[in-house]
């Protein structure tokens, strides 16, 4: 026998006894102690439901077999501790040898386009240049970081979480540069809206909240920019030169703000509710109502409790550090707020703040931590996913003020919502 065919043999016996042992010992240790078996074996901290097998599409497909399999072999919540523990490991060396090499490759030319980027200071700022310096002013990339995707999921710098997918990391390199045609027809859109809003008596704010990527750069893994001059800045300079409605893009404020506090989530891609609360004062001075200074509303600090991109990486609570905190935020605690819940995609509220107008916000996932300031400041408030607007359509037509919220990485659903409620009105 040669070596080659003993270690072929050897091979698949260990691949055997690796697919057969832990059935095995499983099946021993659950008729033996069926506790101790759950808990070394099911993961119940995923937060989903197991997968079935989809007999109706078995002749289609065996993936439903595959997944039924893996989500209930035993000792799977050991085996994940396991592979976690590696690749750890194995990582965190990786780490310092790619930053060491990078360090040397980098630094040169890094150098070189900062003199180039702190140039633009010089130049003098027309609309959307604002907001594009004010990003570019605060990246430190002095030391190179290598990029990293776990599950379209960036791992940043100090263990920061950022989106690789839904349009974010293109948002930040400049890869999706809108066309002068795209963006022309999105002017158009929201000038379209607006005279019919005029001709309604009702109040029109356009709203992009900024990428997480956009406040925090400065955590970002080092990358290569297809185009500095970005697509919201782009967008924002043409809005601001030739929409009539008001289009706001808090990225200033956020900014600013983030030189003293945490507004994101570290782990999380939305803005926290301290975040939520700056960005509502730019929509507030946008709308000429009265602004509070957010941190006058501080009252303490709670855990954030919001680990998504962990979730979205297939890693379970139990294994998660919760080190990421966020500050409490009582705003306005002598204002009685009825119908408030954050966690419905339709939300009615009323309440005995200042404002009489009745206000439709119509967004995404970040006008939920939007949603506790603007009940308290307006006495009649529709809350809405722009997926469920035809629920809404008499709120909608009834608001004095309409706003329609999306985050910079979704701005073209931003754009459909638009054209829904310009469909919506003229009927």
């Amino acid at each position: 026998m040669t070596f080659k065919n003993l270690r072929t043999k050897i091979f698949i016996v260990v691949f055997l006894l690796i697919l057969t042992i832990p059935w095995g010992g499983g099946g021993l240790l659950c008729l033996f102690s069926a506790d101790t078996y759950q808990a070394v074996s099911v993961v119940e901290t995923e937060k989903r439901q197991m997968q079935n097998i989809e007999w109706s599409n078995l002749l289609n497909t065996g993936e439903s077999v595959s997944g039924f399999i893996d989500d209930r072999i035993p000792f799977r919540y050991t085996l994940i501790s396991i592979y976690k523990s590696m690749n750890d490991v194995i990582d965190g060396q990786y780490q310092k040898m790619a930053t060491a090499v990078g360090q040397k490759l980098y630094s040169a030319d890094a150098n070189k386009n900062k003199v180039v980027e702190r140039g633009r200071t010089n130049m003098p700022i027309v609309p959307g240049e604002e907001v594009q310096q004010a990003a570019d002013d605060i990246l430190d990339d002095d030391i190179f970081f290598p990029l990293r995707v776990n599950q379209d999921v960036i791992v940043g710098r100090f263990g920061w979480l950022y989106l690789y997918g839904e349009n974010e990391y293109e948002c930040y390199v400049g890869s999706n540069i809108l066309s002068d045609d795209e963006m022309q027809h999105y002017v158009n859109l929201v000038n379209q809206l607006q005279a019919i809003c005029q001709a309604q008596g009702k109040e029109l704010y356009v709203y992009i909240a900024p990428n997480k990527s956009s406040i925090y750069p400065k955590y970002m893994p080092t990358v290569e920019k297809v185009d500095d001059w970005r697509r919201i800045s782009r967008l924002y300079q043409k809005m601001q030169n030739e929409a009539n409605a008001p289009f706001i893009y808090p990225i200033i404020e956020e900014l600013e703000a983030s030189n003293v506090f945490q507004v994101y989530y570290k782990y999380d891609s939305h803005w926290n509710h301290l975040g939520g609360l700056y960005g509502t004062n730019a929509l507030y001075a946008a709308m000429g109502v009265e602004q509070t200074d957010p941190a006058s509303w501080i009252v303490g600090t709670q855990d954030a409790d919001k680990y998504e991109l962990y979730t979205y990486m297939g890693i379970p609570d139990s294994m998660v550090t919760h080190d990421d905190a966020e500050y409490t935020v009582d705003y306005r605690p002598e204002i009685e707020v009825n119908g408030l819940d954050v966690e419905k995609m339709i939300c009615r509220t009323t309440s005995n703040g200042a404002n009489q107008k009745k206000l439709c916000l119509i967004g995404d996932s970040f006008r939920v931590n939007m949603m506790p300031y603007i009940a308290k400041d307006f006495t009649n408030c529709t809350f809405v996913h722009r997926d469920y607007m035809k629920e809404v359509s008499n709120d909608i037509k009834d608001a004095d003020i309409i706003v329609i919220e999306a985050v910079e990485r979704y701005d073209y659903e931003g754009f459909k919502t638009i054209q829904k409620v310009i469909n919506l009105l003229s009927n």
